[in-house]
């Protein structure tokens, strides 16, 4: 076979390799579950993903892609809300498949925040003193330190279980109060609701922190 029968062979193996990946990519992006993120009041956690999961979610996606980082986020939310309405064999089973799948997606999409708070949350269901809590919840903060659609969950996660015992965790927490307190009043009812489900070092930390900062908010966050 000459050379140019050759190249004409190659070059058609190429064409149908990248139309087959394109074609997939299109039918995995249309099939693909909406964008999601953590509800604005994090006791909302899982209002939106009760009942069985997309039959998607028990796939994984070829390309590693968003949609693979946003099934893996959806499958732990669901697992997270649905673990006090199974038996213990299925919860476990159920909370390892999350748990590793959300490892999984992380160790090729470390910079995702919303699967690093995921992880805590997970992990805060098998063992609330467990030191990942806090090292996922600091992983959160330093790849998305500004993302204020985060600020919800961080400061509940903080304040509920023993992050806050780690200075640097008390300090990117306390960032974020002021953030709140200072330039987003709309967003206040979070700390209120934040402080309803706190710890005794939780809710104390809240206090300080709001009384330091805005002293007329601290009748409210008691409410």
């Amino acid at each position: 076979m000459s050379s140019s029968g050759i190249f004409r062979i190659l070059l058609i193996a190429l064409t149908v390799t990248v139309g087959s990946y394109a074609i997939v990519s299109a039918v995995a992006e249309v099939t693909a579950l909406g964008r999601t993120t953590f509800p604005a009041d994090a006791a909302e956690i899982g209002a939106r993903w009760t009942g069985d999961a997309p039959s998607l979610l028990g796939t994984r996606s070829p390309f590693g892609s968003e949609l693979e980082r946003n099934h893996a986020f959806i499958g732990a939310l669901q697992t997270i809300e649905s673990g006090q309405q199974r038996s213990t064999i299925l919860r476990s089973i159920a909370h390892t498949d999350a748990l590793s799948r959300v490892r999984r997606t992380l160790s090729t999409s470390p910079y995702n925040p919303e699967l690093w708070l995921a992880l805590a949350l997970l992990q805060v269901q098998r063992d609330p003193h467990d030191p990942v809590v806090a090292e996922a919840l600091k992983m959160a903060y330093f790849v998305a330190p500004n993302d204020a659609r985060l600020m919800p969950m961080r400061i509940d996660i903080a304040t509920r279980f023993d992050a806050l015992a780690l200075p640097d965790v008390k300090d990117l927490v306390g960032n974020d109060v002021r953030l709140i307190l200072i330039r987003r009043p709309g967003s206040r009812s979070t700390l209120v609701s934040a402080y309803r489900r706190a710890s005794k070092l939780g809710k104390g930390f809240l206090e300080d922190a709001v009384e330091s900062i805005d002293p007329s908010f601290l009748a409210t966050l008691r409410s």
